[in-house]
């Protein structure tokens, strides 16, 4: 027998079937093949469904698109290899046993039996004209019935659908942490709370050590900053100074680029000025150059990008700057302590100036 083809079958039916085979066959082409259709029509069927939801059909009780439907036929395989699995996991893999590129088949115990023990006379009473080395097993109608082989359950695949059904075999796992903590404000004068240490007379009294568990753990200290006053005192202890805004560019209901707002300056090099510089040549707006804002203190990355060979300028030093230095260096030198004097004689043995002892020095080399 050939393939089947669709003949003067009617669409739906056609779509039916293919729906029917997807269930247990996961390819789509496959079906369609097994139909007698063109797997590239079954695609087009699925396009049309999806562009033209008007397109319905009837199956399992459900009035759908045929997109839709191939959707629930592809969650219904999901089904099925689920009672396949369970099959695998219970009662094992049956396959049919092959030697040599040809099939095996079931022995009859009792023929084969009769074979070896019958003689001539007897074993054509019984079997006829059967030959002995037809020791072979049939079924009711007279056929050969293939020898199997069973594989046995898969362990694991047992293993984890019990974890996945049975909560008593799922895997757990229990971490015990102890830990402790201390919030630590800035200014605060409170330091952080240290775990007690164990006492360790009762193991040192039996020269035991004490475990790892028992030791004194360092405490996890989480620093909180104080809050500050003003955003002016925020931004001078923990942020840099840096431009508040970057240039908006706007356009008009052509495409056009707008006039800069009154407060917006341009940044040379910045992606707004050449916007303007390809756009509306010109347009002559103000623009600034990075290495002025970067003089100026802003510490914007996208400026540094800009001007990447900048070296800041030198600011001279003012009055109250050099006055705190000369005060941290006059402290520095009134503390200084002269070492005490060393005689030439003590300083070395006999070796560049002084006098040596009488005798001499006997020195190593």
């Amino acid at each position: 027998m050939g393939r089947r083809t669709k003949a003067n079958r009617p669409r739906n039916e056609l779509q039916v079937d293919i729906l029917n085979r997807l269930t247990i066959k996961p390819s789509l082409k496959a079906a369609a093949r097994e139909v007698g259709v063109n797997p590239a029509t079954v695609f087009k069927w699925i396009k049309d469904s999806v562009e033209d939801p008007t397109i319905t059909l009837s199956w399992l009780g459900y009035t759908q698109t045929f997109a839709a439907h191939v959707q629930l036929a592809r969650r219904l395989q999901i089904v099925v290899l689920e009672h396949e699995a369970r099959s695998l996991a219970t009662l094992g893999h049956v396959q049919a046993r092959w030697h040599d590129g040809r099939p095996c088949y079931r022995h009859d115990p009792k023929v084969e039996a009769d074979a070896l023990s019958m003689d001539d006379n007897d074993w054509m009473f019984e079997y006829g004209t059967r030959s002995r080395d037809d020791v072979f097993a049939r079924n009711e109608a007279g056929e050969l019935i293939p020898e199997e082989v069973v594989s046995p359950p898969n362990a694991q695949l047992l293993v984890k659908m019990l974890s996945s059904l049975v909560p008593g075999y799922a895997d757990k796992s229990e971490v015990s942490v102890t830990h402790m903590g201390h919030v630590w404000l800035e200014g605060s004068a409170d330091a952080p709370k240290a775990l007690p240490a164990p006492s360790a007379e009762f193991n040192d009294g039996f020269g035991l050590t004490t475990r790892p568990d028992q030791r004194q753990r360092p405490v996890n200290t989480l620093a909180v900053p104080r809050p500050c006053v003003s955003s002016e005192e925020f931004d001078g202890l923990y942020r840099g100074k840096r431009l508040l805004r970057e240039v908006v560019l706007f356009r008009n209901s052509a495409g056009k680029l707008l006039d800069l707002l009154p407060d917006d300056v341009l940044v040379v090099g910045s992606p707004q000025h050449r916007a303007y510089q390809d756009e509306r040549p010109d347009y002559k707006p103000t623009a600034v150059h990075p290495t002025e804002l970067l003089n100026e203190g802003y510490e914007n990355d996208w400026l540094k990008a800009l001007a990447p060979n900048h070296k800041p300028e030198f600011k001279p030093p003012t009055a109250q700057e050099n006055l705190e230095v000369a005060i941290k260096a006059a402290a520095k030198m009134a503390a200084f302590e002269p070492k005490p004097y060393v005689s030439m004689e003590a300083r070395a043995e006999g070796i560049g100036r002084g006098v040596p002892p009488p005798g001499g020095r006997r020195v190593q080399l």
